[in-house]
């Protein structure tokens, strides 16, 4: 009987065989919701599309007017931390746990924004996304130079 908190490989550090942006396996699909969330996260060249549409959304929202860029820099920041939240979820990987949170509280802010008519960043809430990301890559990096891993699992 195998463990569904671990990833199913072969090997004791999963993600560490890997290069520095490989994700670890999934955990087990022992659940429907876990298997929906498996069919509906883009992989492989739909990932690239999608981050790559989050990355021209968080872009263009600057050269929006106020509310409008506010309302698609939210809207994207939104679309971004759901995906890493479910991928967390989903295989461990040490930065989405940072992403996921990150970017809902960011998200949360920018409508916060909206609803008082106008940035509090002035304007730079893509700096801040960025700076979340930023903050996200540099734990993992140490995650898996204290744990050979990218995978992030607590021991009971």
């Amino acid at each position: 009987m195998t463990d569904s908190r671990v990833p199913q490989t072969g090997q004791d550090k999963v993600g560490s065989s890997g290069g520095v942006w490989c994700s670890p396996p999934h955990l087990a699909g022992d659940t429907r919701a876990k298997r929906v969330v498996d069919r509906v996260l883009p992989t492989g060249v739909r990932r690239w599309v999608f981050f790559g549409a989050i990355a021209v959304g968080i872009s263009a929202a600057t050269s929006l007017p106020l509310l409008p860029g506010l309302a698609l820099g939210a809207t994207v920041t939104l679309l971004a931390s759901t995906y890493c939240l479910l991928n967390f979820w989903r295989c461990r990987e040490a930065h989405c746990i940072v992403t996921g949170i990150g970017w809902a509280a960011l998200a949360v802010f920018e409508t916060a924004e909206i609803a008082l008519g106008h940035s509090l960043l002035h304007r730079d809430e893509s700096l801040a996304f960025l700076i979340v990301l930023v903050g996200a890559v540099a734990f993992e990096a140490l995650w898996r130079r204290r744990h050979g891993t990218n995978v992030v699992i607590f021991k009971a």
